[in-house]
Parts: C-alpha cells; structure tokens; sequence
C-alpha cells in the first residue's frame, strides 16, 4: 500500500511541475511587451488603430492585422520596421531594443504605401 502511494505522490509532483512549466513559458519574456495594430476605415479614412505606450526595457512585439480590401504598409522609422500586410493577413513583428531610438519620446506608425492615411503612435513611458 505504501508503494502504491509513493508513485501516487511523485505522479502528482510530475503533474504540478508540468503545469507549472507550461504556464511558464506560456508568460512573455521579461520586460517583453506587446502592442496590437489593425488597419481599419472609419468615416471614409484609412488608419492603423492601436499603439500605447512602451517602457523599452526589453523587445516590443507588434501584433498587426489588416481589415481592409487592400494591401496596406506598416512603418516605424524609429524602430526600423517597415512591412506590407495583405488583405486579412495578421502578422507579429519583433523589433528588438536595439534597433528602437531610445532619443524618441513618440514612434509614429504610418502606412508608407499611403501617405494620406491617419498615423498612429506609440508613446514611451517616462519621456
């Protein structure tokens, strides 16, 4: 009977570590933080909706998703991104901290295939 509950006992042990060990690589990296764009049109003007503000103590990851019916740019000067998402395509962009201008105290997110679309910002916590 012993024995019975000595597995019993290391068989809930190895499912508690399990958990634990999913949960924790489930959880973003320190000091990595996310931020989510989507291009959408409101009252007739196109524009990438989101942004927020980063405290740049590890890399930034853009979660970016396209609305509209046609391809649309994706800019970041600052932070050296610059992408073109299709129709419906949601993509993740990592910028890593060193290409992000730490002398910047607002990135502006811009459509580079479409100057006159609504730029957004993301801002930097602190400045």
């Amino acid at each position: 009977m012993q024995l019975s509950n000595l597995y019993g006992g290391r068989r809930a042990f190895v499912i508690i570590l399990t958990l634990a060990a999913v949960v924790w690589a489930a959880l973003p990296a320190q000091g990595q933080q996310e931020i989510t764009f989507t291009a959408v049109e409101k009252d007739g003007t196109k524009i990438w909706e989101g942004g927020g503000t980063i405290d740049l103590k590890g890399p930034l990851t853009l979660k970016v998703k396209n609305t509209l019916a046609a391809e649309h740019g994706f800019a970041i000067d600052t932070m050296k991104v610059k992408e073109v998402i299709k129709p419906g395509e949601e993509k993740t962009i990592t910028v890593p901290l060193e290409n992000i201008d730490t002398m910047v105290s607002e990135h502006r997110v811009y459509c580079q295939l479409h100057p006159k679309h609504v730029a957004a910002t993301i801002k930097v916590a602190g400045k």
